[in-house]
């Protein structure tokens, strides 16, 4: 039996038409909304006062919902939301008499149909919460937010724009094309309406009796974790109201048209747009509070700004500056209200959400109310003030800038689960390593290609911003992640103190499936910690466990136990434990005894490329140049063109030059006791080396095992010869 919750499917579906409505309620509500009911209550004389409460009626239409969930109550979410949207269009239509009209008559019609318009929409709105809660889960909540929202704007650029040019147009400058883009905003609200209706729901209104809104609101602010982020939703309502009119500010103050007024409205669309484009990019991952709090800082700024407008009585401001302020002002305004919706969502009970959104947006309409009367007063106060005032919208910004000081300080006293500190968060937004660690943890999140995902592990490997330390401990955490294993191994290459804990306990981890990739990047931290734990994996039953600890113990400088590694490495039996032993001794032991018996260690492994492994490797540790693998591949790619280029090489010795024609022929006729033969004469006649340093012994390994070879090891001969050969001319050149 199904549940009110929904599947994976019927999410992504229901987000889908989630964008579809926002992108058409966004061309929709841009053609019928406030800012052409601001110009047709201009045209037709409203007060300040007036004008206020069209700022604030889109909220102040929460005082219907008092009785609302008892009303709806057992009603489905959705039919309840698209029934609202399509009634708020049928409302509109009512501005059409308008052309009959004139006067005082005029704007009592554009209140009262502006008021059932609002009306209607509050139905919706408190359906809003709840329908996001439903189609996302809390890890993509942020980002299914935001990008409703860019849908939403990115719409209203497009309506904005077509009403900036019908209005452009003389015969539709007035009135008349005013109430044209009402008739192409109920017709695309209906479509917004149509694609509401077909979000998968089975959420009903629920109300319980005894539980009205005043009862949830004392409920609410008892909670601590929800009495913040409510507080903060209301104030910002208030700041919302309030800095509606600076559309009125631009039209009375600075001297816009109509037409420019759309053009500024576009613009706040845009700045609507990359409000979005931020919360989207980085609300989910850092969290809502430090981007609140710097958000807020920023809007308190700017407004400092509008106080001050014009500037020592300067009134030609060109249009522009206008425009850039109003961008960053909404942008930090509008970036605040997603970030609030996000933490409004998150901290939302799960049960009775009608109700509680219906209590939050009953509040919200107080808030409104008084803000937006509250606004118009303080015009009328700036208009006639005996202060000289930059310019009489002045007492309005100052109360926004208080407000905003409140915002500041509730954003720093919410708790918002997730969230990076302030200081974290600044070095991801202020820092270029950090905007790039950034980055590449987003790629890594999305890319499924794993040649990509290498590439950015190493990218993040080398970035020392602390997102990107959080982000490789969080890899780390993973009991199995495809990254996990690359994480680990460039902890050798690009140590992090941070994480030490973590690598510790990871290679302690008999059950992890990457603990020797954690024990070989111990070998980069010299800790005494990371010493003691790997004295102690040298006793694991697991021989792969034991070799690897030798070898990072080697790499951290210890040398203690080196007779014991000795031991270790001799009775040895797989190729990977050999290689780790031959690494662990080079490090431990400054003489170099174990490339005394450098042929006997790989002499028990006649089949596959172990023996060219171990002597290139020998020939690496050494730092023998040019490099024995390569030499190694040509032959086995059946060239040939690595031997015979490295004895080119050889003829400045002049043994080499002398026998350069019988090194090849030997070679080529495989007469191995021939080539033994003569690397053992060169290197009992040249010169002697200290017997403290790895090519002594490598040399006594070359003269007594190089008369050993015979046709019948057919296999391996010609490997051990070539060594043979390249160990015999480095060990001349180096004496």
């Amino acid at each position: 039996m199904l549940t009110k919750f929904l599947s994976e499917e019927e999410r992504k579906n229901g987000e889908s038409r989630v964008y579809k409505f926002q992108a058409l309620n966004g061309m929709g509500f841009n053609f019928m909304g406030e800012t052409p009911v601001y110009l047709l209550a201009i045209h037709f004389g409203a007060s300040n006062i007036e004008l206020g409460y069209i700022s604030s009626v889109i909220f102040l239409t929460g005082f219907i919902l008092v009785g609302l969930p008892r009303l709806l109550a057992g009603m489905n979410l959705i039919k309840v939301q698209s029934t609202a949207w399509f009634l708020r269009g049928l409302f509109v239509l009512l501005y059409l008499v308008l052309f009959f009209m004139e006067g005082r008559p005029a704007v009592l019609l554009i209140l009262i149909v502006y008021t059932l318009f609002c009306s209607a929409r509050m139905v919706g709105v408190v359906i809003w919460n709840p329908l996001i809660k439903m189609v996302t889960t809390s890890q993509n909540r942020g980002e299914v937010l935001a990008q409703g929202n860019i849908a939403n704007q990115s719409a209203s650029v497009v309506s904005k724009l077509i009403s900036f040019i019908i209005t452009s147009i003389q015969f539709f400058s007035g009135v008349a094309g005013l109430l044209l883009l009402q008739v192409f905003g109920v017709l695309l609200n209906t479509s917004a309406a149509l694609q509401l209706r077909r979000v998968p729901c089975r959420e009903t209104v629920e109300y319980h009796k005894s539980r009205n809104l005043f009862v949830i609101f004392i409920e609410s602010l008892k909670d601590e974790k929800r009495r913040f982020p409510l507080l903060l939703k209301w104030v910002s309502i208030a700041v919302m109201v309030l800095n509606g009119l600076t559309i009125v500010f631009v039209r009375k103050e600075a001297g816009f048209t109509a037409n420019f007024v759309f053009l500024y409205t576009m613009v706040i669309a845009l700045a609507n747009i990359f409000s979005g484009l931020f919360a989207r990019t980085f609300a989910d991952r850092i969290g809502s509070r430090p981007l609140l709090i710097g958000m807020n800082i920023l809007l308190f700024l700017t407004f400092v700004i509008w106080i001050l407008l014009p500037l020592s009585g300067n009134t030609s401001i060109p249009i522009l500056f206008y425009f850039i302020l109003g961008f960053f002002s909404n942008f930090f305004l509008l970036s605040t209200n997603v970030l609030i919706a996000r933490v409004l969502v998150n901290t939302m009970p799960e049960k009775d959400t009608f109700g509680y959104n219906a209590m939050i947006n009953f509040i919200m309409a107080f808030f409104s109310f008084f803000s937006g009367i509250l606004g118009g007063l303080l015009i009328d106060r700036g208009q006639s003030s005996p202060i000289k005032l930059p310019n009489s919208f002045s007492y309005l910004f100052l109360l926004i800038l208080v407000l905003t000081l409140v915002l500041i300080i509730l954003s720093l006293l919410i708790t918002d689960r997730g969230s990076l500190t302030a200081k974290e968060t600044a070095g991801i937004l202020f820092s270029l390593e950090g905007l790039r660690a950034y980055s590449y943890i987003g790629k890594l999140n999305t890319t499924e290609d794993p040649v990509i995902k290498k590439t950015v592990i190493l990218s993040i490997s080398q970035n020392d911003a602390p997102i990107a330390t959080e982000e490789m401990r969080s890899i780390i955490a993973s009991p199995l992640s495809s990254e996990k294993g690359e994480v680990l191994k460039s902890l050798f290459n690009h140590p992090r103190v941070e994480l030490l804990k973590d690598l510790l306990k990871e290679a302690a981890d008999y059950g992890s499936y990457h603990q020797a990739k954690a024990i070989f990047a111990l070998g980069a931290y010299g800790e005494k910690d990371v010493e003691e734990l790997l004295l102690k994996l040298l006793q694991s039953p697991d021989p792969a466990v034991r070799s690897n600890a030798a070898k990072s113990l080697g790499r951290i400088g210890h040398k203690a136990s080196l007779n014991l590694i000795r031991q270790m490495a001799s009775e040895a039996d797989q190729a990977w434990d050999k290689i780790n032993y031959l690494i662990a001794l080079k490090n431990m032991d400054p003489e170099g005894l174990i490339f005394r018996g450098i042929f006997k260690e790989s002499s028990s492994f006649s089949r596959g490329k172990f023996r060219q492994t171990y002597y290139s490797l020998t020939a690496d540790l050494l730092d023998m140049k040019p490099q024995l693998s390569l030499i190694y591949s040509s032959k086995n790619l059946k060239k040939g063109d690595g031997l015979r280029d490295f004895l080119e090489q050889t003829r400045d010795l002049m043994n080499f030059y002398d026998h350069h024609r019988d090194l090849i022929q030997w070679f080529d006729r495989g007469e191995w006791i021939s080539i033994g033969e003569f690397c053992r004469k060169s290197l009992t006649n040249s010169k002697e080396l200290q017997s403290a340093e790895p090519l002594f012994h490598l040399k006594e390994a070359v003269i007594n095992e190089s008369l050993s070879f015979t046709a019948n090891e057919s296999h391996s001969v010609y490997d051990d010869a070539l060594a043979c050969v390249y160990f015999t001319y480095q060990i001349l050149i180096a004496g």
